[in-house]
């Protein structure tokens, strides 16, 4: 029990903590339209 709880904390920590930084420090380190087209056919 201990052990799916865990988890689901995680993936709720990670989902709160990456959604920020998609929006705001995604801008520097990597912007949009590298992640919609990473390789270009």
């Amino acid at each position: 029990m201990l052990i799916i709880i865990a988890a689901m904390i995680a993936s709720i920590l990670s989902i709160l903590v990456v959604k920020p930084f998609d929006k705001g420090g995604g801008k520097d380190d990597t912007p949009p339209e590298t992640i919609q087209q990473p390789e270009p056919n």
